[in-house]
């Protein structure tokens, strides 16, 4: 799918450009010499973020005021697209060289699942990982969810600020509480439906996987007034007094949270390194199943990115893995060492060294 990369000002990339003809494509160096800068500059081109920071500034390299990403894909082997990215002081966007002005027409060109170390956080860590994935997850299938989901935070950003400078003019606030109601009861609705499926498509996978962990769902908490706009109002309202105390709106999705549960018991709170890990895993796996389902063309336009997520698989897990996220588009790996299964028997593989890299296989 991918044909062609190129990063400027990128992490520690001065100026690279990589060609691509393979399925399967390796990124391979020591520690810190850019392999997963290299996957991440893909997933920023498909989703304008990081998998790493949600700080822009911190992806420049050190002395430049911007950074400029750029790709070539080609789909079905009988059109391709251009997109390019510049982001500064100010971001610019371009599809074929036409310049865009919203940001949802340009994400989701690429559909992207990354495997990632930290992934297990998702799982134990604090909430705001979880519906970040959960965003980012449902924002790539619904361009709905992503309309919602701008509109709550801009309401909700502009609420928050009259709230904390005391600005109590009612009428104002109340035009700001519609527009969070609207939107907000919409994302509830969204994220209840995804969860679902999730926890449906994780339930089937470990079922196969790890049959000792088959007992699973993923249960969403949020407060039951935002599942609907007059409750959600409602609340605004009655909880008003509150919030204007304490200066910033104390309800909503922006405080939801998933809870992952096996047998019976919080993952967060419950669940071995091991089990996280897994759960993780598989949270992925799903995810990629889900994007297969509602694609046209299937797994086929979706590219995976696995960033050495695979070291503490025992040999069956790592198989079952590999054979699940085989017959994606394109997939891209970084390792320290290159892996010697048949998997990666036609990869092609760039050595990386320093913000550097050369082709060494393929």
């Amino acid at each position: 799918m991918l044909t062609e990369l190129k990063l400027e000002n990128f992490r520690n990339f001065s100026g690279t450009g990589l060609s691509f003809h393979a399925d399967s494509v390796i990124f391979q160096g020591a520690n810190g010499q850019g392999k997963t800068s290299l996957l991440e500059s893909i997933f920023f081109l498909a989703n304008l973020r990081s998998f790493r920071t949600s700080q822009t500034r911190e992806i420049r390299k050190i002395g430049s005021q911007s950074f400029r990403l750029g790709v070539n894909i080609r789909r079905h082997g009988t059109w391709n697209t251009r997109l390019d990215l510049e982001a500064g002081a100010v971001r610019s966007l371009r599809i074929d060289g036409v310049s865009i002005s919203r940001a949802s027409e340009f994400t989701g060109r690429i559909k992207t699942i990354a495997f990632l170390p930290d992934d297990p956080l998702i799982i134990n860590g604090p909430s705001v990982l979880r519906r970040r994935f959960f965003d980012m997850f449902i924002c790539m299938l619904d361009r709905e969810y992503f309309t919602a989901l701008q509109q709550y935070s801009s309401a909700l950003k502009s609420r928050n600020f009259i709230l904390k400078n005391r600005n109590l003019n009612r009428d104002i606030l109340f035009s700001y509480d519609t527009l969070l109601a609207a939107s907000g009861q919409r994302i509830v609705a969204l994220r209840l439906k995804y969860a679902a499926l999730l926890s449906d498509a994780m339930r089937l996978i470990l079922a196969e996987i790890r049959p000792e962990l088959a007992d699973f769902k993923i249960r969403m908490r949020h407060v039951s007034e935002t599942a609907e706009r007059e409750s959600f109002l409602k609340k605004l309202e009655s909880d008003f007094a509150k919030d204007a105390q304490k200066g910033f709106t104390s309800f909503g999705p922006h405080l939801d949270d998933f809870e992952f549960i096996c047998d019976g018991k919080l993952l967060r709170l419950y669940g071995s390194r091991g089990q996280c890990r897994m759960a993780s895993l598989c949270l992925k796996l799903a995810e990629l199943e889900i994007v297969k389902n509602a694609s046209s063309s299937g797994v086929e336009d979706t590219v995976v990115l696995v960033d050495d997520a695979t070291g503490d698989l025992d040999e069956k897990s790592k198989f079952s893995f590999l054979s699940k996220i085989a017959d994606a588009g394109q997939i891209f790996y970084a390792f320290t060492e290159l892996p010697n299964e048949d998997f990666f028997r036609d990869s092609q593989i760039f050595k990386v060294e320093n913000g550097t890299t050369r082709v060494t296989g393929s």
